[in-house]
């Protein structure tokens, strides 16, 4: 890590920035850097650097959050090197699904940050999954299914699931929870 915050720094000081890494917060995909400019750096100019920035570190692509909200920096996010797996059983384990939560919650993921988020399906009159094609839309469903799965009894929850391909779906048939089976 120290590595990557040397080269953002020599970069941001070789497109004539004066600003220093002040801290990051790594997570399984991305790691967030939070840069600091000096007095009279003008954020926009940080901004305006984004795709000379991700050329000069080698990135595929970066995200600039300027300013980071609640904070005297700007973020930028590169990718990481290798992508860390995300196990749904510790997000399902951590704090942000306590075993006092609605049984209708969820493991979303990890943050940018590496911090576990979950939502409560009870709390959303209506779920849209698009995206393009390998983006995650299938692993959110078994994502937001298994978790149900993991903290309901049959007799607590039921699905009826439709698939209409037959190809993502089928891994549950026959699982007690299905109210009746799978279409």
């Amino acid at each position: 890590m120290a590595a990557a915050v040397a080269d953002l720094e020599r970069t941001l000081k070789s497109f004539g920035i004066d600003a220093h890494v002040s801290g990051y917060s790594p997570g399984p995909v991305i790691t967030r850097y939070e840069i600091s400019p000096a007095p009279g750096v003008k954020v926009s100019s940080i901004v305006a650097l984004e795709n000379d920035i991700a050329l000069a570190m080698r990135a595929k692509g970066i995200r600039i959050v300027a300013p980071i909200p609640g904070k005297a920096a700007v973020g930028i996010e590169l990718p990481n090197p290798r992508q860390a797996a995300v196990v749904l059983r510790e997000i399902l384990q951590s704090e942000a699904i306590p075993a006092s939560a609605p049984l209708l919650s969820f493991g979303l993921g990890l943050s940018a940050s590496g911090e576990p988020v979950a939502a409560d399906i009870a709390k959303m009159p209506h779920v849209l999954v698009a995206g393009a094609t390998g983006s995650g839309k299938s692993v959110l469903i078994h994502s937001m299914v298994m978790s149900i799965l993991f903290r309901a009894r049959p007799d607590e929850v039921k699905f009826v699931m439709i698939d209409p391909k037959r190809t993502e779906l089928t891994f549950y048939e026959g699982i007690p929870h299905l109210f009746d089976p799978m279409v």
